[in-house]
This record gives C-alpha cells, structure tokens and sequence, in this order.
C-alpha cells in the first residue's frame, strides 16, 4: 500500500517536473487577471462621472454642468453668505427687487494670489467687452468677490465691480449657474435671467487676446500719488542716462523694465539673453535697463549690475503699486514673474520677452507669446 502511493507521488512529481513552465505561465496569468477585477473594483480606484463634478480650469464638457448642493454651500461659505440669517420679510423684499432679465457673470473660488485675482479681473473684463454685442437686447452685470476686491486695490485706487453680496445673489439659482472654464462656450438667453461663475484658475485667453488693454484705462485707474512717485523714478533714469550719452540719445530713450524676486527661480543666461534680444530689437537711440529687485544684493541683480553702465538695479518699492505702475510705464518688458505679465498687455506696445521654457509660472506667459504681436520667448 505504501509502495502505490510512494509510486503515486513519484508519478506526479514526474509529471510536475515536465510541464513546469506552462503551469508557471497559467498560474502567472490567472494570478495577473484576479489583480485586474480586485483592483478596479476598489472604492479607492473607483472614479464615478458625475455631471457634478468639479474641475478646475479644465474645458467643460457640456454647457449643462451644474454643481451639487455640497458646491453651492462651499461657493456660499466663500462669499460668507448665510441664506438662512435673513427674516421672511427681508427675503421678500429682496425677491421683489431682483430685475427678471438680469445676466450675472463674477468670480468664484479664486485664490488668495494676486495673480490669480488679476487673471480673474482681466478675464471678466474680456468676456464683457465680448458680449457688448451678442447681449446688446439685455442688461449684464459683472460681480466680484470680496477677496478679489481686496486683493486688486493693493494694485487700483478702484475698480468698476461690485462686491457680490446676499441681495444680489438671492436673486439667482445658484444650482443652475454656468460654470465657465478657459474655453466654455457662453451662450446668452435673450430674456432669460442667467447666472455665470468663473471657475477657478479659469483663464479666457481667446478673449484677452481680443481686447485693446490700452484702450481699457476705466478698469485700471492708479493712485495719484503713485503716478507721482512712477515720474519721479522716471526723471532720475533719465537724468542718470546723460551720463552714458548725449542728449539726442538721451531725448530718444528707451526703458526696458525688468521685476525680479527671490522665488524667481530663472537661470541668468535667460536675462543675459533676453537683454542681448532687446538690444538687438533696439539699434538706434538709448536703450536702459531697469532692474526692480526683491533682494538688491542677490545672485541675479549682483550679476546683472556689473554687466552694463546702462543696467539701471533699484530696489523693490514697499508699495506694491508702484512697482506695477512703473513697469506699466516702461517702454519695453522682460518677464521675471506671472505677474510681469500684465503691465505690457496694459502698455500694448514695445517688446515682450518672456521665459521660454515650460514651468508653473512662464506657462501663461508662453501662451500669450504665441498670439500676440512683439512678444517673444527666448530660453
């Protein structure tokens, strides 16, 4: 009995030996198909479609994207509205007051950044120029949130928007609102009240493109007394100019301004090249350099300062606006930072270098130099 199954197993073990490689792969493949169905059917890989979803700065897929009531409260939260703080007799008097063909477009779920409030605030200053036409039968209104106006006025003494509040917001569904991404299409009901958000890191490049920003100076009015300081600083570069030239060069004068701060993070040979192209644009009068810098006395600004007696380096203005304003007033920009970005569109003239190689903060800037007319990218 125990010599059968001593043969037994010897035979099977035999039979093992043999076709041990196909048995490997059978094995190898069943175990790699169980992984398959056991992951996919994980909670934590598991992504369900939902018309309400949230994307942010992403192409919308259809013009019918609505949020869900978590959406609305969290946009509510941000707003600091409280729907349920006002009486039933205040609520009624706000319902009667609401116009019944009013269209609303404002800024939602932006950052905290300047920047992105200033993409916002160029963005919805694009689409109304936009629907000057297509909304000529019905009246458009355009909003902001308290966080945007807080952050625009460190740049404007102010700015033609309103601050969205409770009765203004009453008077729409929110549910229903259009959500607009950098290229949602906007359609406009005639005689329909519509509710419009910008989403967040919504950038309406193809409307911006469109836009004379020269001819837009009502949304960007500056503080007197930082025009003020912006001539001054002027008048002495041009007063240090005469010491490179004489005073046709001098009365022929160019400014390149250039705003560089510590988190920069761009090589040097990205200024010394974009410098070398402004001059090679430039080949008749003065060109100077204006160099604002964060830190003076930093890698970047320390090498630039030797390199030219027309390489002007001052220091960064503790006012934000004055910074801005002066680069608005330069003739000719290379862009350091995002926020350098917007200074030339306001300008519209002379040339634009910008950081040509992809990264977080030269994205936008390459976009733009793609379309626009002396903007160029250099590595």
């Amino acid at each position: 009995m125990l010599r059968h199954l001593v043969n037994v197993l010897r035979f099977i073990l035999q039979a093992v030996r043999k076709n041990i490689k196909p048995l490997i792969l059978i094995a190898s493949f069943l175990t790699f198909i169980w992984l398959i169905a056991d992951t996919v059917h994980r909670p934590e890989f598991v992504r369900h479609a939902s018309k309400h979803s949230f994307r942010s700065g992403n192409h919308s897929d259809g013009q019918d994207e609505r949020w869900n009531k978590r959406s609305v409260q969290q946009f509510l939260d941000l707003l600091e509205i409280d729907f349920n703080a006002t009486s039933g007799h205040e609520m009624l008097r706000v319902e009667e007051t609401c116009s019944s063909d009013n269209t609303l477009l404002f800024t939602a779920f932006a950052g905290s950044s300047l920047p992105e409030n200033l993409w916002h605030y160029f963005s919805l200053i694009a689409i109304q120029n936009s629907l000057v036409s297509a909304a000529s039968r019905q009246r458009v209104e355009f909003f902001i949130t308290g966080t945007a106006m807080t952050e625009l006025s460190q740049l404007f003494v102010s700015v033609p928007y309103e601050v969205i509040d409770l009765d203004t917001i009453r008077c729409y569904n929110i549910p229903a609102a259009y959500i607009l991404n950098s290229d949602t299409q906007i359609e406009v009901a005639i005689g329909k009240k519509q509710l419009f958000i910008l989403n967040n890191q919504a950038i309406r490049y193809k409307e911006i493109l469109n836009v004379p920003w020269q001819q837009q100076k009502q949304f960007f009015n500056f503080r007197t007394e930082t025009l003020n300081t912006v001539y001054d600083v002027l008048k002495e570069l041009r007063h240090r100019a005469k010491l490179y030239g004489d005073e046709d060069d001098v009365n022929g004068l160019q400014i390149v301004g250039i705003h560089i701060r510590e988190d920069d993070q761009l090589p040097f040979d990205y200024y010394y090249r974009a410098i070398t192209f402004q001059r090679k644009m430039h080949d008749t009068g003065m060109l100077l350099f204006v160099v604002i810098c964060e830190n003076p006395k930093g890698a970047i600004c320390g090498m630039l300062d030797v390199q030219s007696e027309r390489i002007e380096v001052i220091a960064e203005h503790d006012d934000p606006d004055v910074d801005f304003v002066l680069m608005t007033h330069c003739n000719h920009t290379i862009v350091s930072n995002e926020r350098d970005i917007f200074p030339p569109l306001l300008r519209g003239t002379g040339n634009t270098v910008v950081f040509g190689q992809q990264n977080d903060d030269s994205r936008y800037a390459i976009e733009l130099a793609n379309y626009l007319e002396n903007w160029y990218s250099i590595v």
